[in-house]
C-alpha cells in the first residue's frame, strides 16, 4: 500500500482495527446497537485526500458495511454511534469536516466530535453511548493523557471491547529514569505509585512494563481477558508499539487472535519491503532476493506460533497436573491469554500430547481436534 511507505506501523495498526471491527461489528450489530469510540482521532500523517488511511475513516466504513448487511439479513437496521475526540485543533477541524457526510439520522448512523482532552469527554461519552455496545480504541501518541481511574467508567458497561496501543517504544526509555516526574507520570497507566515494585522480577524490565500494563488495564475494567500483540519497528527487529486487547467475552479473545495472526503476517511482508528499500537506497542496487526474504519473514511468525505451542504443552501439562482435569474451554482461555496462539493451534497441542500418550484422548479419533475436555 503506497499510503503506508514508512509507516508499515501503523499499517499493522490499521489492519488489526479493520479486522477486529468487520469481524466483531457483524456479529455484535445482530443483538445491539453500537457505540464506536475513537479517544485520539486525528488524523496524524494521512496520505490520502479521503483520510482513507486512517483510523476514523476505517472505523466508519467498516461499521455502516457491517450495518448494511445485518440489515439485508435480518431485516433490522441497528443503529450506530460514532465519536470522535481530538485535543489538535488543526487535526480537529480536518477530521470533523471529513466524518460530517457520514452522519445520518434516517440511516441510523450517527457522529458526534469533541475538541479537547479525551478525559474531559468521559461524561459525554458515557451519555452518548447509552445501552449500546462500546467499542473503544485508545491511540495515544504518548501514555499520560488516559489514566485509567478516569477513563474506567467508559469500561463499566456488561459488554465491553477495548484497544490500546502502549507506546512500548517510548516508555520502555524510561523505565530506570531518575526523574521522578517522569517515573510519576506512569503512575496512572501503572496502577498508580510504586509501579516499579510490582513488575515481575522474572522477565526483563520492558516486557514486565507491558505485562503490568494488561494486568492494570485488566483491574481497571474487570475485564475477563486481556492480551496484547507486539508490532515492531519497519525495519528494526524490536518492538514499536504493542496493541493491547481487552474483552469481556471469550469469543471476542478466539477472533482477536485470529486477527493478530492474519496481520503479523502482513506486517512480516510490509516489514521485508520496508527493508529492501532501504538495502537498495544505501547500495544502489536492486535487490534480488526481496520476494525470498518476505516468505521467509512471513514464515518466521509461523516459527514463532511453533515456539508458543512448545511452550503450551508444558503449561497445560503443568496445569493438568494440578487439577487432574480441565474442560477444553479452560484449556483454551488459558493458552489462549498467555501465548500467541489461535484455537486450532491449543488444539494441535491436545491432540499432539495424546498422541504422545501424555494427556488422554477423550474425544475420539486421535486425529480429531477435542472440543470437550482436556484430561
Amino acid at each position: 500500500m503506497s499510503a503506508y511507505i514508512d509507516r508499515e506501523q501503523t499499517q499493522a495498526k490499521h489492519f488489526i482495527l479493520r479486522g477486529y471491527l468487520q469481524e466483531l461489528a457483524f456479529k455484535v450489530l445482530h443483538g445491539w446497537d453500537i457505540a464506536y469510540i475513537d479517544g485520539f482521532s486525528g488524523p496524524w500523517h494521512s496520505q490520502t485526500d479521503d483520510f482513507s488511511d486512517t483510523s476514523f475513516m476505517i472505523a466508519i466504513k467498516v461499521l455502516k458495511d457491517a450495518q448494511a448487511k445485518v440489515a439485508d439479513q435480518s431485516g433490522v437496521r441497528r443503529q450506530i454511534k460514532c465519536f470522535f475526540s481530538e485535543k489538535d485543533a488543526t487535526a480537529y477541524e480536518q477530521m470533523a469536516a471529513a466524518v460530517a457526510p457520514f452522519s445520518s439520522l434516517d440511516e441510523d448512523f450517527r457522529i458526534r466530535t469533541f475538541r479537547g482532552e479525551f478525559v474531559n469527554a468521559v461524561d459525554e461519552i458515557q451519555s452518548f453511548v447509552g445501552q449500546s455496545f462500546p467499542l473503544i480504541f485508545i491511540d495515544p501518541t504518548g501514555w499520560t493523557e488516559y489514566p485509567f481511574t478516569k477513563i474506567a467508567p467508559l469500561f463499566a458497561s456488561r459488554k465491553c471491547e477495548v484497544l490500546i496501543n502502549f507506546m512500548y517504544g517510548h516508555i520502555s526509555r524510561f523505565l530506570t529514569h531518575p526523574d521522578e516526574k517522569i517515573i510519576a507520570s506512569l503512575d496512572p497507566i501503572l496502577g498508580g505509585p510504586g509501579w516499579q515494585r510490582r513488575l515481575d522480577p522474572n522477565i526483563r524490565p520492558g516486557p514486565a512494563v507491558e505485562k503490568l500494563f494488561r494486568e492494570t488495564l485488566k483491574a481497571a475494567g474487570r475485564f475477563a481477558y486481556v492480551v496484547s500483540t507486539k508490532i515492531d519497528k519497519s525495519t528494526q527487529n524490536r518492538p514499536h508499539f504493542f496493541i493491547a486487547y481487552a474483552t469481556k467475552d471469550r469469543s471476542g479473545l478466539k477472533a482477536f487472535r485470529e486477527i493478530e495472526y492474519r496481520a503479523l503476517r502482513e506486517h512480516a511482508r510490509a516489514r521485508s519491503a520496508a527493508m529492501t528499500r532501504k538495502r537498495e537506497t544505501s547500495s544502489g542496487t536492486g535487490e534480488l532476493f526481496a520476494e525470498f526474504d518476505a516468505d521467509y519473514r512471513e514464515a518466521s511468525i509461523d516459527d514463532i506460533v511453533e515456539e508458543h505451542k512448545q511452550l503450551a504443552r508444558n503449561r497445560l501439562l503443568n496445569l493438568l497436573q494440578d487439577s487432574g482435569r480441565l474442560p477444553f474451554r479452560g484449556v483454551v482461555d488459558a493458552l489462549m491469554q498467555e501465548f500467541m496462539l489461535r484455537e486450532t493451534n491449543v488444539k494441535d497441542v491436545c491432540v499432539e500430547l495424546a498422541r504422545e500418550g501424555k494427556i488422554k484422548n477423550t474425544w475420539g479419533d486421535r486425529n480429531r481436534k477435542p472440543v470437550g475436555a482436556c484430561p
